[in-house]
């Protein structure tokens, strides 16, 4: 089901950093987590164009019927470069054949939501998304946000996380 977005890649280039699709960053990856489809990359030869990041990521799992939100850059050939929002449910805690590491959402996304961020009414990243039900309507899945916690807990003790990152960590239950 997952396809390991950085699995065997031999360089990594990243777009769009403050909306900027033109200039191009490398990047390298610093962590994985292969069967979560899951990577924290490092962004070389960043001219500080990053702000304070602007939320938190929860680790306590949230429930069926939350309203949520999913922000990406789908089909960005003929839907343009600003970031879009879509919205929809947590329509089940489970995913893909029962999966407990992901969350069954309703929300619609395209080609391009994929690695977005899912995030509750508050704005706390709840998951990342990582896949669509090629057979069934709006239905689409996100990694749960404790994975992403839990690989943050592997990265080598002197990376920087800078941009008050470690601020808006939430290792509550």
């Amino acid at each position: 089901m997952r396809l390991g977005v950085v699995k065997n890649a031999t360089s990594i280039t990243v777009k769009g950093v403050s909306g900027d699709f033109i200039k191009e960053y490398e990047a390298t990856v610093i962590v994985s987590d292969q069967k979560n489809d899951l990577a924290i990359i490092k962004i070389e030869n960043l001219d500080g164009s990053l702000q304070n990041i602007p939320y938190a990521i929860k680790n306590e799992l949230s429930d069926v019927g939350e309203n949520i939100f999913v922000l990406g850059y789908p089909l960005r050939a003929t839907m343009g470069d600003e970031i879009k929002l879509t919205n929809g449910l947590i329509s089940s805690r489970t995913g893909y054949q029962g999966d407990v590491t992901l969350y069954q959402i309703s929300a619609p996304t395209q080609p391009g939501n994929s690695g977005g961020p899912m995030v509750d009414q508050s704005g706390n990243v709840i998951g990342i998304v990582s896949a669509k039900h090629a057979g069934a309507e709006n239905a689409t899945y996100a990694i749960k946000s404790r994975y992403l916690l839990n690989l943050l807990e592997l990265l080598p003790e002197d990376t920087d996380l800078s941009n008050s990152f470690t601020d808006s960590l939430d290792f509550s239950e």
